[in-house]
C-alpha cells in the first residue's frame, strides 16, 4: 500500500522571493520622481482605494514565457505560481513608503519638527538627528545607530503580523470552504495563472481585456511622463492619483451639497464586477442614501457653505458631514464596522463552537487545516501576548498596549469581510481611535510620547492601509488561502509561506530603504524631498486630530446607532434570502471609500454591467466571457504600470 504523496515545499524560494522582491521594492519606488507615480507605477499597493499591488501581477507575467515550454509547465505547474503569489502578495504590503513598515514620516522629523521631536520621539524608533541628516545628504551608514530601529519595527510588524495570520488560519475553513468569499482579486490574478499554465495559453477574452486595460492604462501613463503627450481621458483635470474625478462648487455635479467624488479606474470596475451583485447594488444605494441625507440636512440650514468646497474637502475638512452635526457618518461607520465583525461571529456561532471544541481535545479530523485548531489558538494568543508585551516595552500601559491588538482585530476582521466579499476596503484614518476615545476622551498639547505611540499606531496600522503592515498581513493571508484553495495548495504550506514573508519582507524593506537614501541622498529622491520632508508628522497638529478622530464630541451616541443598525442588516441578510441589502454595502456606500475615493460609481457600472450579463447569457456567459474580460482588463491595466515604473526608473538615471 503506498501513502499519500507529500507536497514538496520548496525553501529556496519562498526565502528568496520576499528577500529579492523586499529589497527591490522600494528601490523602484523611491526612483520614481514624481507624485502620484511613486504610488501609481510602485510594486506596492498602486491602485490604493481597493488595495491592489502590482507585484504578484509582475511575478506571475514575468513566468508567462517559461511556462510556455512545455517541459518546463508540466515540472512546476500551477502550484509554483502559488508560491510566487502568495509571497508576492505579502511582500508587496511592505514596500511602499512612507506607509511601509508602519513607518509614516517618522524618521524625517528629526528635521522637520527636530524640537519636538526630541521630547516626544523615542531614540528606539528613530536615530538622533545626526545619524538621520544622511538620509538626506547621503553618506556612510552607521548600521549600529539603525539596528535598533530596525528591529523595533521588525517586532512591530511581525507580532501582530503573525496574530493576524493565525486569524486567518483560524477561520480559513469558514471563509474559503464553507462560505466561498470570492477574493476578486485573488480570482483575478488566478485567472492569469491558470492560462499561464494551459496548453492554449492566455484564453482570447482575457487576451481582450488586456488589450481594454492597456488602451486605457498606456496613454494614462504616457500624460504622466511626457507633457507633450494628449491627456486623452482627462486624469489631470481634477483626478486623485487612483483616478478618482473630485467635483467643485464651480461645477454643476459640485452644487449637489451630498455630491461624493466618482472613480473612473477600469481596475476598480474590474474587480468590483466580481463580487456578488448584493454587495454591488448595495454600495450604490448607500451612497444615493447618503447623498439624500445630506441634502435634507443641507436643506434645513446645516453644513452650509459646502458648496463652495470639493467633494475632497467635503470629507476632510469644516463642514463635514463626516465628523460634524446632525449626520456624523464617520462616528456611525466606526459602531457599524465594529457590529459588522461581532455579528459575523455572532451568526457563525456553530463554527467557533466547533472550533474551540476540536481543540479542547485535541482533535485533529479536520486534515486539510495548516495545523490543528488547537495550535493556531495558541498561536493566536502567543502573539497577543507578545504583541502587548512590546507596546508595554515601549512605553505604553498595559490597558493601552492591551487595546493595540484589540482594535486591530475588531477593525481588519470585518474590513476583510470587505476585502473578499468586495475586493475593496474603507480607507481612511478615521476609526482607529474608536476605544482609545473611550479611555482618553483628549490629549495633551503638545502630545506625550505615550499618546504620539497610541495615535500613529491606532490610527494607521490598526484601521487604515493594508500598506501598513498589519492590515496587510490580514488581507494577504485571507487572499492567499484563496488563491491556494484554486490552485490546490495544501493548507499547511500556505501557511509556511505566508510565515516566510512575514519574517523576511520587514527586514529587506527596511534595509533597503535605508541603504537607498544614504547611497542617493533623499534630497534627490522625490517623495523624500516632497513628502517626508514636506508633510512629516505633523505632531503638533495630533491633539486637534484626536478629538475629531471618528468625530467631534459628541460620538458615542451615533456610533452605538451604526452598531444597532448594522446589526439589523446583518440579521435580516442573514436571515432573508430574498433581502436586497448587504451591510458591507452601508460602509463602502457612506464612508471615505466612496466619499473620497468614488467606488460608490465603480460598483454602480459593475452593477448594470453584470445585471446585462447574467440577464443576456447567464451564469455562463458571466463566468465564459465576463470574468476572463475583466480579469484581463486588470492584468492589462497593471502591464502598463509597469511599462510605466520601468520608464520612470530609466529617467531617473537618463533624463529624457
Amino acid at each position: 500500500m503506498g501513502g499519500e504523496k507529500v507536497e514538496r515545499f520548496p525553501v529556496a524560494l519562498v526565502i528568496l522571493v520576499p528577500l529579492i522582491l523586499g529589497f527591490l521594492g522600494p528601490i523602484w519606488q523611491l526612483l520614481i520622481s514624481s507624485f502620484p507615480y511613486w504610488i501609481v507605477n510602485s510594486l506596492g499597493e498602486s491602485v490604493c482605494h481597493i488595495g491592489l499591488t502590482t507585484a504578484p501581477f509582475l511575478v506571475l507575467l514575468l513566468t508567462t514565457p517559461i511556462y510556455r515550454v512545455r517541459s518546463l509547465r508540466e515540472r512546476f505547474g500551477v502550484k509554483t505560481l502559488a508560491y510566487l503569489y502568495i509571497s508576492s502578495l505579502v511582500t508587496s504590503y511592505f514596500i511602499n513608503y512612507p506607509w511601509a513598515l508602519g513607518q509614516r514620516y517618522l524618521y524625517s522629523v528629526r528635521i522637520t519638527e527636530r524640537e519636538l521631536a526630541e521630547s516626544v520621539v523615542p531614540t528606539f524608533m528613530c536615530p538622533p538627528y545626526d545619524v538621520v541628516i544622511r538620509l538626506s545628504t547621503g553618506g556612510p551608514i552607521d548600521w549600529g545607530a539603525w539596528a535598533t530601529p530596525i528591529t523595533w519595527f521588525w517586532l512591530h510588524n511581525i507580532t501582530m503580523g503573525i496574530f493576524m495570520l493565525s486569524v486567518a488560519t483560524l477561520f480559513r475553513r469558514l471563509w474559503i470552504d464553507v462560505e466561498r468569499v470570492p477574493f476578486p482579486h485573488a480570482l483575478i490574478a488566478y485567472e492569469l495563472a491558470k492560462g499561464n499554465v494551459s496548453e492554449r495559453g492566455w484564453s482570447k477574452f482575457f487576451i481582450i481585456g488586456i488589450i481594454i486595460g492597456l488602451a486605457f492604462q498606456i496613454p494614462v501613463t504616457l500624460t504622466g511622463i511626457f507633457p507633450w503627450f494628449p491627456d486623452i481621458y482627462g486624469v489631470q483635470y481634477r483626478t486623485c492619483p487612483m483616478l478618482t474625478r473630485w467635483f467643485g462648487g464651480d461645477e454643476p455635479m459640485g452644487a449637489i451639497p451630498g455630491m461624493m467624488s466618482m472613480t473612473y479606474n477600469p481596475t476598480a470596475v474590474a474587480v468590483a464586477y466580481l463580487a456578488p451583485l448584493s454587495v454591488q447594488f448595495s454600495t450604490w444605494f448607500f451612497a444615493v442614501m447618503y447623498m439624500v441625507a445630506v441634502q435634507i440636512a443641507w436643506y434645513m440650514g446645516f453644513y452650509t457653505g459646502i458648496t463652495d468646497i470639493g467633494t475632497c474637502g467635503r470629507f476632510w475638512c469644516t463642514p463635514s458631514p463626516t465628523t460634524e452635526p446632525p449626520l456624523k457618518f464617520g462616528a456611525i461607520a466606526v459602531g457599524a464596522l465594529v457590529a459588522m465583525g461581532l455579528m459575523h461571529l455572532i451568526l457563525n456561532r456553530h463554527y467557533l463552537s466547533e472550533v474551540f471544541r476540536a481543540a479542547s481535545k485535541g482533535s485533529s479530523e479536520f486534515k486539510d487545516e495548516a495545523m490543528s485548531y488547537r495550535t493556531c489558538l495558541l498561536i493566536m494568543g502567543a502573539s497577543a501576548v507578545a504583541a502587548i508585551a512590546f507596546w508595554m516595552w515601549s512605553g505604553l500601559s498595559f490597558i493601552d498596549a492591551l487595546f493595540l491588538p484589540i482594535t486591530a482585530f475588531c477593525i481588519w476582521y470585518p474590513m476583510n469581510r470587505l476585502f473578499g466579499l468586495a475586493g475593496a476596503y474603507w480607507r481612511s484614518a478615521d476609526k482607529g481611535l474608536v476605544f482609545f476615545r473611550l479611555l482618553h476622551p483628549t490629549c495633551h498639547t503638545p502630545v506625550t510620547t505615550q499618546e504620539y505611540l497610541i495615535y500613529r499606531t491606532a490610527v494607521q496600522s490598526c484601521s487604515d492601509t493594508p500598506t501598513y503592515p498589519w492590515g496587510g498581513a490580514a488581507v494577504s493571508a485571507f487572499t492567499s488561502y484563496k488563491f491556494a484553495s484554486l490552485a490546490g495548495l495544501s493548507s499547511r504550506n500556505t501557511f509556511k509561506t505566508l510565515l516566510a514573508a512575514l519574517l523576511i519582507a520587514p527586514l529587506a524593506s527596511h534595509v533597503s530603504f535605508i541603504w537607498l537614501l544614504h547611497t542617493v541622498g533623499g534630497e534627490h529622491i522625490g517623495i523624500w524631498s516632497s513628502w517626508f520632508l514636506g508633510i512629516g508628522e505633523r505632531i503638533s497638529q495630533m491633539p486637534d486630530w484626536w478629538s475629531a478622530t471618528p468625530a467631534r464630541e459628541p460620538w458615542v451616541e451615533y456610533a452605538a446607532i451604526g452598531a444597532v443598525l448594522m446589526a439589523v442588516l446583518s440579521w435580516l441578510h442573514a436571515r432573508f434570502v430574498w433581502f436586497p441589502l448587504e451591510p458591507i454595502g452601508y460602509i463602502l456606500g457612506t464612508t471615505a471609500a466612496s466619499i473620497l475615493f468614488g467606488l460608490w460609481s465603480a460598483f454602480l457600472v459593475a452593477w448594470i454591467l453584470k445585471m446585462l450579463t447574467l440577464r443576456i447569457g447567464g451564469a455562463k456567459l458571466y463566468e465564459g466571457y465576463g470574468v476572463p474580460v475583466a480579469s484581463g482588463a486588470t492584468v492589462g491595466c497593471m502591464i502598463g504600470m509597469i511599462f510605466g515604473g520601468v520608464l520612470w526608473i530609466i529617467r531617473f538615471f537618463t533624463p529624457f
